[in-house]
């Protein structure tokens, strides 16, 4: 047969009529598209299928938009999403499903957007996180939880960002950060934690940026380096110690960049090496020492 003769008759078949049934085929013969117009417009029942015959997705149509129950599935023939929509939105409980069939969301919708409780789920069906939504924002308090059920994170939102006490735990169920959240920004003093239960650091933040001293430490519980932060900028003197407490390093900040002396040191305290920075960049060569001579 004519090659244009051949597509014309493909299109003639695949045409979109203004009543009645409509059908459509993948290039083996399987059925691809299955469904009913009326006055032009997809109406009712409407079924897609992969080329393996599975059904991807069922559901309805009124005068050509979404309306009533829907389903999708994956190609293996597991369910893949169960929800309803009103005028081409999500409206109501809605259902999303992970490949081996376990629960992966499920929300609600009003109008298209999210309300009421969240929650989502690993694909061994544990909990995931919880939280939520007031017209189609995140309002209330929200917990995040680890793959083997352990609590990871817990807090608060307030139209759509975070707010109030935060904190986060190591999967051990140690402490390993809190602080508060104010408009979304962090704000206040903050501590984080290693997994033994030591303190890691711990300082300010003013609207989202770090601000005034701030020091880390060790797993042992010593000083590991402590300086100050400007608008979120490191200014001024930075030391940094060794786990047993002897100082390693000497540098100083200008807005966040290396700038004046910067000196390291042994394990014994002995100067290692020497060397000048200007805005970030190093001034002139590096002087190197062993044993507290110059080399």
């Amino acid at each position: 047969m004519n090659k244009n003769i051949l597509s014309w008759f493909k299109s003639f078949l695949n045409r979109t009529p203004t009543d009645g049934h409509f059908e459509s085929r993948h290039e083996n013969g399987q059925i691809k598209l299955t469904g009913s117009y009326k006055d032009g417009h997809q109406d009712g029942l409407w079924e897609t299928y992969y080329e393996n015959g599975q059904l991807e997705s069922k559901g309805f149509y009124k005068y050509g938009v979404e309306n009533g129950p829907w389903e999708r599935y994956f190609e293996s023939g597991q369910i893949k999403f169960k929800g309803h929509y009103k005028d081409n939105k999500l409206d109501g409980p809605q259902e999303w499903f992970h490949s081996n069939g376990q629960l992966r969301e499920k929300q609600t919708y009003i109008d298209g957007k999210r309300d009421a409780l969240w929650a989502f789920f690993y694909d061994n069906g544990q909990l995931k996180s919880t939280g939520n939504y007031i017209v189609g924002k995140r309002n209330g308090a929200f917990e995040i939880f680890y793959h083997n059920g352990q609590l990871r994170s817990h807090g608060s939102h307030k139209d759509d960002k975070r707010e109030g006490d935060y904190r986060s735990y190591h999967e051990n169920s140690q402490l390993e950060s809190k602080g508060l959240y104010k408009n979304g920004k962090r704000d206040g003093l903050w501590e984080s934690f290693h997994n033994n239960g030591q303190l890691e650091s711990k300082g300010n933040w003013t609207e989202g940026k770090q601000g005034a001293i701030w020091e880390t430490f060790h797993q042992n519980g010593q000083l590991k380096s402590t300086g100050k932060y400007t608008n979120g900028k490191r200014e001024g003197p930075f030391e940094e110690f060794c786990e047993k407490g002897r100082l390693i390093v000497k540098e100083h900040y200008k807005n966040g960049k290396q700038d004046g002396v910067y000196e390291s040191y042994d394990e014994n305290g002995q100067l290692k090496t020497r060397g000048v920075f200007n805005n970030g960049e190093l001034d002139g060569p590096s002087e190197l020492y062993k044993d507290g001579i110059l080399q």
